[in-house]
């Protein structure tokens, strides 16, 4: 790891109080390769200034209400920031949703576009034509303006 890459104590102390590791734990956390990696000053900025943004690009038939246009807002450490989504949110579509955080934090790590290759899917309800009620499909988006 080069010298730029040095993580300051005072990082891996805020990590051990925001998560709540113990002594113990914290050893393990730091031995961790990928640990070093997340923590260099260079990804947190990165992580820091994204947010992911999952807009609905075209629903059909949505249970909950869901219409092309709505959106659902992430920050780049992974959470919903909830105020800014509908007040309704189909738990069908999470799944889509969590799988693309785990990747759009993973390019963010590597310092690369976090924007996927591959940036729509779709809620887990079949449609009406396989016995389901509807479809939302959604698109991946990132802004690093403050929501």
């Amino acid at each position: 790891m080069e010298n730029q890459d040095k993580i300051d104590e005072g990082i891996w102390l805020a990590v051990q109080q925001r998560v709540g590791y113990a002594d113990a734990e914290m050893k393990l956390f730091r031995k961790h390769p990928y640990s070093h990696k997340i923590l260099r000053t260079k990804a947190i900025t990165d992580v820091l200034r994204t947010n992911i943004i999952f807009e609905v690009v075209q629903a059909r038939n949505c249970n909950v209400g869901h219409k092309a246009g709505d959106r659902f807002y992430f920050n780049g450490e992974g959470y919903m920031i909830t105020r800014k989504c509908p007040d309704k949110i189909c738990p069908f579509l999470m799944p889509f949703m969590s799988r693309m955080m785990w990747l759009v934090q993973e390019r963010l790590y590597e310092g690369l576009d976090p924007k996927p290759t591959f940036p729509f899917g779709h809620c887990d309800d079949v449609g009406i034509e396989c016995g389901g009620m509807g479809q939302v499909l959604l698109e991946v988006k990132y802004t690093y303006d403050p929501v």
